[in-house]
């Protein structure tokens, strides 16, 4: 693949390492201080790649849009312009790949939570909760990915209807399922769901070694978006369905 990197801080570096070990040419860096641009030609490449900053997203798809351009979005952060998001791509008819995050490992977590949600949704003695730890230079609190799993969880428990993401004052509700953040020095990210009753306690974790996975699992999504030439919005459950036949027992 032609390239086009939108941000070049760690999760950009780290993509283009892999890129060009993986045979891709990375065709063009575009940074805070030389962006992309709406009406920019992009002739040179085959898919942009964006882990740039959330308040850039919606130019950035915008600029894509114009020039029919596929693009894989891999920050968060942005997601209250989904909705104008998925019309822009439908009507410019390109391809849109996003994620909270691309780490295959964390996606099978996914699957692995929705289904220890229908579980754990008829056993009311245990409580639920998400964690999530990341280095003290993220933008965003609660990660996307903890969101994510949070929204899981809502849709598997009946008894959980709301997410706490704010530090409580008073006495948690019943209904609410908080998450939890910490920020500190250069964890890559690690997260965890809890289901905690009087009895024991269970959890799930998933800790990112380095931003190798994240990388990787992005270029994954990217050459699958170029190759099958799709177009429309996409999510990382699409790409996941193909290699794993179809639906799983999710």
């Amino acid at each position: 693949m032609r390239i086009g990197l939108i941000g070049h801080g760690k999760m950009g570096q780290e993509v283009e390492r892999l890129a060009l070990q993986k045979g891709h040419q990375i065709a063009r860096i575009f940074t805070e201080a030389q962006p992309l641009r709406e009406r920019d030609p992009l002739t040179d490449m085959d898919i942009l790649i964006d882990f740039s900053v959330p308040a850039a997203v919606p130019q950035n798809v915008r600029a894509a849009a114009q020039a029919h351009m596929n693009i894989l979005e891999g920050t968060t952060g942005w997601y209250e312009h989904l909705d104008q998001i998925k019309k822009l791509v439908r009507d410019s008819q390109i391809g849109l790949l996003y994620a909270p995050n691309f780490s295959l490992g964390v996606q099978l977590l996914f699957r692995i939570v929705v289904h220890a949600g229908r579980l754990f949704n008829r056993f009311s003695d245990y409580d639920l909760w998400v964690h999530e730890i990341h280095h003290h230079q993220k933008l965003d609190s609660p990660s996307g990915t903890a969101l994510t799993l949070g929204k899981l969880l809502l849709n598997t428990v009946e008894r959980k209807r709301e997410l706490l993401i704010e530090r409580p004052t008073a006495k948690i509700a019943p209904q609410q399922l908080q998450i939890s953040s910490t920020r500190v020095g250069s964890v890559p990210g690690t997260h965890i769901v809890g289901f905690d009753s009087l009895s024991d306690s269970l959890e799930l974790t998933h800790t990112a070694r380095n931003r190798s996975g994240f990388a990787l699992g992005a270029l994954a999504a990217a050459e699958w978006l170029v190759n099958k030439n799709k177009k429309g919005c996409f999510t990382m459950d699409d790409f996941l369905d193909e290699i794993l036949g179809g639906r799983d027992s999710q």
